[in-house]
């Protein structure tokens, strides 16, 4: 459960992936995603919560209590009325159905719930996170995935230039198709739609709708182990016009990337890609303007390049020391959007440990230490007045502690601690913060 003002991994979260990887494709019609995502409810998380969901129906209540120590995540000097802490609470009902009929594996999950603030009350909202996916093994040894997702959270202020609420919704549909060509190897081909609306008047020009095409070729040994190279496509269009001068309305994504869900001798497993993405923008001119920012007569167009490329990888290193110590290491680099700001692109690094250990059967405890850089790309366009743009660069240090307990097989808790250090040269994105949340989930 994510707690309402919780910070993650900076990685654009209006995409599964990182976006130098899966960026997503524009639906031209509303009616279209709305279709499809129904269709996937319908008959339909994925084809691997399938396999670690129990079979069967569960359901129940959960509360979190988050307090945190910088809601609006402000620059140190920077007043908040009333101060910056805040306590919030988060009461939510969740449940799972996973069912297997022969050949066919539905798995549903929905978990919806009211955060309310205790002092900042203009940002309560409702959190919502639903999943759906049917997994079928047709005839001749093809295996055909649909999913879909439905997703309201909090945007992460760190990442606004205002305080204002803004609530993200993300709607996804995915559709998979794998089939077998010889031997060990296997073809694989999908495509998925996202639509991702902002509720805050101030961020519409920043909805946008993507679609994705892909297709490659899978090495898939007995051992259920599989690699993957794919090629992808991706476009995506801003719906209610560029959101900023220096934005084209759109932007297309192509790249190639080898992927792996691979365990070496049940110690130690890898899962993630690493590929090479080339981002090209909509074409989009602006008037070349004169020192007072009127534009210049006779009207002089400017190309804004916002093109770029580079390597991409999203990896993730789980080591088994013992039965109960294990570490995992992860490795992140995207090129794309950063946070919830969308059109700010970046090339955005992070690295993480994360070790865990096991003392009891009802317990566990686990650390994290997380390094992150963004280099934002320019926002300059030379040669006219609105050339007062400096190139931003943010540096990020998180740490933080996880103690699970299960008294009963039907109750879960949990208590979380988190702190996060923001670096940059820019004042206004510099701040610190510490999280604490501790939760209580039933199970029936």
């Amino acid at each position: 459960m994510k707690p309402a003002t919780s910070t993650t991994v900076h990685r654009p979260h209006h995409l599964p992936a990182p976006p130098a990887l899966e960026a997503a494709l524009p639906w031209s019609r509303r009616g279209a995603l709305a279709l499809a995502c129904a269709a996937a409810l319908a008959a339909p998380v994925s084809s691997v919560l399938a396999q670690e969901v129990p079979l069967g129906f569960s359901f129940g209540p959960g509360e979190t209590v988050t307090y945190d120590s910088n809601v609006l995540r402000l620059a140190a000097p920077t007043p908040a009325p009333g101060g910056r802490s805040d306590v919030s609470s988060l009461t939510n009902l969740t449940g799972t159905l996973h069912e297997n009929y022969g050949r066919e594996d539905l798995s549903l999950s929905a978990n919806v719930g009211r955060v309310f603030f205790k002092r900042l009350t203009y940002l309560d909202y409702t959190e919502q996170d639903l999943h759906g996916s049917l997994r079928a093994d047709l005839p001749l040894s093809v295996t055909a995935t649909m999913s879909t997702s439905h997703g309201a959270s909090l945007a992460h202020f760190a990442d606004l230039p205002t305080t204002a609420r803004n609530v993200i919704t993300h709607n996804d549909a995915n559709g998979d198709l794998d089939l077998p060509v010889f031997t060990d190897w296997r073809a694989v081909a999908g495509a998925s739609g996202n639509q991702t609306r902002n509720s805050s008047a101030l961020f519409k020009t920043q909805d946008f709708n993507s679609t994705e095409v892909r297709g490659g070729i899978r090495y898939q040994p007995t051992t259920g182990n599989h690699v993957d190279l794919l090629l992808r496509s991706t476009k995506a269009t801003y719906v209610n016009g560029s959101p900023a001068s220096y934005v084209g309305p759109g932007y297309v994504n192509r790249a190639a990337d080898l992927s792996a869900d691979w365990t070496f001798s049940g110690a130690s497993h890898l899962h993630g890609r690493a590929g090479y993405l080339k981002h090209t923008g909509d074409d989009h001119v602006f008037p070349e303007l004169n020192f007072l920012g009127f534009p210049i007569i006779p009207f002089t167009p400017i190309d804004i390049n916002r093109n770029f490329s580079g390597p991409a990888f999203d990896l993730t290193y789980t080591w088994q020391l013992t039965a109960l110590t294990s570490v995992r290491f992860f490795g992140l680099r995207s090129s794309g959007a950063a946070g919830d700001n969308n059109y700010q692109s970046a090339v955005t690094h992070t690295y993480r440990i994360t070790p865990a250990f096991q003392p009891t059967v009802k317990t566990q405890l686990s650390a994290y230490a997380e390094w992150s850089k963004l280099d934002y790309f320019t926002n300059v366009l030379l040669g006219t007045a609105q050339a007062n743009g400096t190139q931003r660069l943010d540096r990020l240090h998180r740490f933080g502690l996880t103690a699970q307990w299960n008294p009963r097989r039907w109750l879960q808790g949990s208590l979380d601690l988190h702190h996060e250090v923001r670096d940059s040269n820019l004042a206004f994105a510099v701040y610190n913060d510490t999280v604490a949340m501790v939760q209580l989930q039933g199970t029936f």
